[in-house]
């Protein structure tokens, strides 16, 4: 079986977010998509309260989440949505973010940046007691002596099959809003970014035992995708439903 690349050029965070959920419904094929933001923008996990977030400067732009956790702040980072059969993943969650992980770990290791990854500490939850992703790691998070490097997310959905969209953003570079988190540039200035990207992509194929095979989206996606922008993402009284 394959896994699907996208390889998209960084997107307005309402764009971003459609994409990934019109991958999780429309896909067919398991499916990893790398992409970032611009501008950068603040994305807020799905059960987050909007009204948490009232002290954001003036003209942040604000996204909602489909996947749970807490708020990240998307800067100069590599951030990547996989969106697959629950059935290629380990069926707890928990085994399935060691097992991204570890593969996410691989490919920095490769460029000089060293992490671990937490074997301790409060697990993986939708509705986090600190409102940033990475103020508080946790077990199986991806940290360094600076900070948590990696925040990810996950929704599971039932129909019209089961199915997994992991979120990623990994830190290249330190944002302003978030100052306390780790960044791949504290180990390896001048990183090669695109190389990251593939071989991320590489080590995410080879953790889940598939093919990586460039692609880019099937009209049937990009229609689903804009619907999705118009009518959810790109919606403020979504992103403030909360």
């Amino acid at each position: 079986m394959n896994l699907r690349w996208l390889r998209d050029a960084p997107c307005d965070a309402a764009w971003n977010m459609a994409v990934d959920e019109a991958l999780l419904l429309e896909a067919g094929e398991p499916v990893l998509r790398c992409y970032g933001f611009a501008p950068h923008a603040v994305s807020l996990g799905y059960f987050q309260r909007f009204a948490d977030f009232a002290d954001l400067p003036s003209g942040t732009p604000i996204v909602r989440r489909l996947t749970g956790g807490g708020a990240i702040h998307h800067g100069d980072e590599l951030t990547f949505a996989l969106a697959l059969d629950a059935s290629l993943l380990p069926r707890d969650v928990a085994g399935s973010y060691a097992l991204l992980h570890d593969a996410v770990l691989a490919a920095l290791a490769a460029f000089g940046c060293r992490a671990t990854r937490l074997p301790a500490g409060h697990g993986q939850t939708a509705r986090p007691a600190e409102r940033w992703c990475f103020a508080e790691p946790g077990r199986d998070d991806l940290v360094t002596p600076r900070g948590k490097l990696l925040g990810s997310a996950q929704r599971r959905i039932q129909q019209p099959r089961p199915r997994v969209l992991h979120h990623g953003s990994l830190v290249l570079r330190r944002p302003a809003l978030t100052p306390f988190v780790a960044a791949a540039e504290d180990q390896a200035a001048g990183l090669d970014r695109e190389g990251l990207a593939e071989a991320l992509a590489r080590e995410l194929a080879a953790a889940l035992g598939l093919a990586l095979v460039p692609s880019a989206l099937t009209a049937a996606e990009q229609a689903l995708a804009e619907r999705l922008r118009d009518q959810r993402y790109g919606d403020p009284a979504f992103t403030a439903q909360r």
